[in-house]
């Protein structure tokens, strides 16, 4: 089977695991202090603390921005369930939103829509690795005072008018999962831009107490003996949120060929791209980025015309061993968001259904592209 995804591995991802297992330092070590290092460095961001999540990441953006209950928070209800977990978790309601068919993003109107006085914070997406209206929804935010989250777990790197997706917001998220661009095994990272948010980011990352004040050096994990007054203490909310040593010698590992990864990606998208271009069907659109974008190229995926559709290009990929699998499910309509919304989305429950992913990753053999590009111009040949 040709997976949806694989992650980009090679020898050196092995020796930075093996350093880390000599060093037999297993958390807050060399390796998470030059990923963070080198992630801010290619963001321009203030703040950045690595992860062991994506999740992770929001629950400590919906700590940090003071969520409670009685408070309202704005999210496309076309999306992973981590962003959902992360607010109720504070006890604050999920208010969900309408997509744009064209690329799957958060709708900026139907936002504007959606937003009362108990609108605490927006929640966006920028789905397969392409910028939602995010410019627009930033100036919105702004001018409501309201705080601006991006999901940009799909989007590491991937940049709207020459900015990282990530930085427009008070916080940006990321994900280093292992179906992601790079990996960290399962890995994440937080990203402040908004300065009031900062002071406390640190001692929630560290179980809520402010042991970083006292511990600054890795290799020098005791706290002086010279004052016995000074001790860390719990000061805030917090949990076990920073990703161990480990996951961070393989992220480290990665971005180290972070261009390499991203090029062949691009290169893998825009091959796909021009096999569905010469088709000129009217049976599927390609989900892309705006002009105004840059892509992150984390999915190939199609809308269809009719689920019927869909289904039947699933079932001819999954006969010859290539994966093609549906996305998400809306979370307005799942077992627990019905506890919440008790209205309609009809342009989310009208597409979800209609969407399909094909394989897409940087080590994709010649014979794996000619394969599914074959099949692509084998389901056009056949009259459905």
């Amino acid at each position: 089977m040709i997976p949806i995804t694989k992650p980009f591995l090679d020898k050196n991802d092995l020796k930075h695991i093996k350093n880390v297992l000599s060093s037999k330092i297993l958390t807050d070590g060399f390796y998470q202090e030059k990923s963070e290092k080198i992630i801010r460095g290619h963001l321009k961001s203030k703040f950045v603390a690595v992860t062991h999540s994506c999740t992770a990441a929001l629950e400590i953006s919906a700590i940090l921005i003071n969520l409670k209950p009685g408070d309202e928070v704005i999210l496309p209800s076309y999306g992973f369930v981590s962003i959902a977990n992360a607010i109720v978790l504070r006890g604050a309601k999920p208010i969900f939103v309408e997509i744009n068919p064209h690329d799957l993003n958060i709708s900026y109107d139907d936002i504007k829509n959606k937003t009362t006085k108990k609108t605490k914070a927006i929640y966006v997406i920028h789905y397969a690795g392409n910028a939602c209206q995010i410019k627009k929804i930033s100036q919105y935010a702004k001018s409501k005072k309201i705080f601006l989250i991006e999901d940009a777990a799909h989007a590491f790197l991937g940049k709207y008018q020459n900015k990282f997706l990530g930085t427009f917001g008070d916080i940006g998220v990321f994900s280093f999962h292992e179906t992601k661009n790079i990996v960290g095994g399962q890995a994440g990272c937080i990203s402040i831009n908004n300065y009031k948010l900062i002071e406390r980011a640190n001692c929630i990352l560290d179980k809520g107490t402010n042991r970083k004040i006292f511990i600054k050096n890795y290799k020098k994990k005791i706290i002086s003996s010279k004052n016995n007054k000074r001790f860390y203490s719990w000061v805030d909310f917090g949990s076990e949120y920073r990703a161990p040593e480990l996951s961070c010698a393989l992220l480290y590992s990665q971005l180290l060929k972070i261009k390499k990864i991203q090029s062949i990606r691009k290169k893998n998208w825009f091959t796909f791209k021009k096999v569905i271009q010469k088709l000129n069907t009217q049976k599927f659109y390609l989900i892309e980025s705006s002009k105004k974008a840059s892509s992150a190229y984390h999915i190939l995926g199609f809308v269809f015309k009719t689920t019927q559709l869909a289904n039947q290009f699933k079932k001819l990929f999954q006969n010859e061993r290539v994966a093609a699998t549906f996305h998400y499910v809306p979370l307005h309509k799942s077992k627990m968001g019905k506890k919440y919304c008790k209205y309609k989305l009809p342009i989310t429950e009208n597409i979800y259904s209609r969407v399909v992913r094909l394989p897409l990753f940087s080590d994709m053999t010649r014979n794996e592209i000619n394969k599914i590009s074959l099949l692509i111009n084998k389901f056009f040949s056949l009259k459905y």
